[in-house]
């Protein structure tokens, strides 16, 4: 378990960020953040609405790590590759910001500094050298981590994933012991994922379950004004809960709108 105010500390003194209004902001927590740093555990799985900043959080407790921390092998994997190149760019503005505030230039003195990894050789006391690394990776690549020892797990949008069950099985296997693994995604229909959260749900997975409505970053007017908007899309972008993001999300069989209206006028089954 995270020791999560001494995270929340690191982030908010040592990284800035571009925030939803392109502006240049230093990294301060917003109320979903905090509420999951304080309550994760070593396996997380984090159902949400649309841009809450978990990306950025997980990333900014892998830098956090890929930091302070010793011989850290942390890996932030993305769906695709446009995604995987937003959260490299989002890595190393994090570093370029401490480098700002600190006063240090550990950007320019990394071991490596690929499209794909970062990493950092730090010398002891004693003059021994440890590596910390930091790894961007494509989650629909199945065999991406194998092989590593991982100590920080990140899987973003991994609803979009063809075959959950065959990444764990490889990435998964990689994670060492005392680590962390967190997967976070907007819902994407009745898919692999689906089975995967309804099975954590039910403790059968051994993944602590997360769900953020949009009343967690946005505000009762903001949300009003979206529901004019949007009508009966609202749900799909602002899900009210877990079914209802299911539901309205991903390639369905039947209408979603008949579905909603069946789920809506859905009665307690009688108990006998």
């Amino acid at each position: 378990m995270l020791k999560w105010d001494n995270y929340k500390r690191a982030i908010e003194d040592n990284f800035r960020i571009i925030d939803k209004d392109k502006l240049d902001v230093p990294f301060l927590l917003n109320k979903p953040q905090i509420d999951f740093l304080k309550n994760s555990t070593d396996r997380n799985v984090i159902l949400k609405a649309r841009k809450m900043g978990f990306s950025s959080l997980l990333l900014g407790i892998a830098m956090v790590k890929f930091l302070f921390g010793k011989n850290e092998r942390c890996v932030s994997m993305s769906f695709d590759k446009e995604a995987s190149a937003k959260q490299l760019e989002r890595a190393k503005q994090f570093l370029r910001s401490y480098d700002h505030i600190n006063g240090t230039d550990l950007l320019k003195k990394l071991k490596y500094n690929s499209k794909s990894e970062l990493a950092m050789e730090m010398q002891q006391e004693d003059g021994k050298t440890y590596l910390n690394t930091l790894r961007i990776g494509t989650a629909k690549s199945s065999s991406f981590g194998r092989g590593d020892d991982i100590s920080f797990l990140h899987l973003t949008e991994v609803s979009s994933i063809d075959n959950l069950d065959l990444l764990l099985a490889g990435v998964g296997e990689a994670v060492v012991r005392n680590s962390m693994v967190t997967m976070e995604t907007t819902a994407n229909g009745f898919n692999g994922f689906k089975t995967f959260w309804d099975e954590a749900v039910l403790g059968e997975r051994g993944y602590k379950t997360f769900f953020y409505d949009p009343s967690w970053e946005y505000d009762k007017t903001y949300l009003d004004t979206k529901k004019k908007e949007l009508g009966r899309l609202y749900e799909q972008e602002y899900p009210s809960d877990a079914t209802s993001a299911f539901l309205t999300s991903g390639e369905m069989y039947f209408d979603m709108f008949a579905l909603q209206d069946y789920m809506t006028g859905a009665i307690e089954p009688m108990k006998v």
